[in-house]
């Protein structure tokens, strides 16, 4: 009776170590227009941090960055959980804080490069996303 009362507690720490690798608990799937909605969002925000990028106003700039970042932390964003995708989201929202830290500071040109990064972020995970086939057909 020992014997099996200690398996089931390794094998319940090790089920929780696991879990917590993957840093998010599954969700559900959003549909095909919840996700087509929320990728609008996110390029409707893009578009806001260049429009301020190019006007130089660094309020909306922060703004808009702190908005993006903000997106990465929803639901409907962390239903994939691999660890790839998971280090895809960081460097995403380390896009977006540099963009943000430097729009504070008054920085267009630490901006625009954040900027750059972030484009590459966004490509680089839709890439991985098509790749594995884990983004559905229809945001392709």
């Amino acid at each position: 009776m020992k014997r099996w009362a200690i398996v089931l507690l390794v094998a319940t720490g090790l089920g929780l170590v696991g879990w917590q690798s993957y840093g998010v608990p599954p969700q559900d799937t959003p549909s095909p227009d919840q996700l087509k909605l929320f990728m609008r969002q996110k390029l409707e925000h893009s578009k806001t941090v260049l429009e301020a990028l190019s006007t130089e106003n660094y309020q909306q700039l922060a703004t808009s960055a702190q908005a993006l970042s903000l997106l990465s932390l929803e639901s409907n964003w962390n239903t994939i959980t691999t660890p790839e995708y998971i280090e895809q989201s960081a460097d995403f929202r380390r896009a977006c804080q540099t963009i943000k830290s430097a729009a504070e500071e008054k920085n267009v040109d630490r901006a625009a490069l954040g900027f750059v990064d972030l484009t590459v972020r966004c490509v680089e995970c839709h890439k991985y996303l098509r790749r594995n086939a884990l983004l559905p057909k229809k945001t392709r």
